[in-house]
């Protein structure tokens, strides 16, 4: 069966990293993450990636539930787009240039959400960054728009079973190989 179609019966945490930035914006205030103006943002093409995102998600009957995002505008931006509403989490942040103690705390968060089962019959959507998904799990999310799908397992941990190129929502999405992480 495709990931595509395991996808289409719901039980699966979906990590979408935020789609294609304006790379000539920077980050410049971490601190007050309600200014867009001081962020990186996304791009035209990130903005059309994401209602595409959405729209193949929606044409190919992927029941969504819970959508949580990053307080970073493109991420709240890209869930926006793609799902129309979200909820904000610090436990999604960027969490580059954080120290050490609230690197662990993120990633501690993280596998929390990834091992964490959607509402029956329904998805969950996680919409962040690279760093937060590469501290957790190893996985460096590339490209910008790029989804990973996890499995919650019931011993509290998760399976990684593939990635999902944003171009590829609109042909067939191949299985992946799997791995599986369990938290203690």
């Amino acid at each position: 069966m495709s990931l595509k179609n395991r996808l289409q019966s719901g039980g699966f945490v979906i990590y979408l990293r935020h789609t294609a930035t304006d790379r000539t914006q920077i980050d410049r205030d971490r601190n007050d993450l309600s200014n867009c103006q001081s962020q990186r943002n996304l791009s035209a093409n990130g903005r059309e990636q994401a209602r595409m995102v959405g729209e193949a998600i929606l044409n190919l009957d992927i029941p969504i539930g819970t959508v949580l995002t990053s307080p970073y505008c493109r991420c709240q931006d890209t869930a926006k787009l793609a799902f129309g509403s979200s909820v904000v989490t610090r436990d999604l942040r960027f969490g580059v240039g954080d120290d050490v103690q609230q690197t662990n705390q993120l990633s501690a968060s993280l596998k929390t959400l990834l091992s964490t089962p959607p509402a029956s019959g329904t998805n969950t959507v996680l919409v962040s960054h690279t760093a937060n998904l590469k501290e957790a799990t190893g996985i460096w999310p590339q490209p910008e728009g790029a989804a990973y799908v996890f499995k919650p397992l019931p011993d509290q941990g998760f399976e990684y079973l593939g990635r999902i190129p944003p171009d590829a929502w609109v042909a067939d999405v191949p299985a992946a190989t799997k791995f599986t992480v369990t938290s203690k």
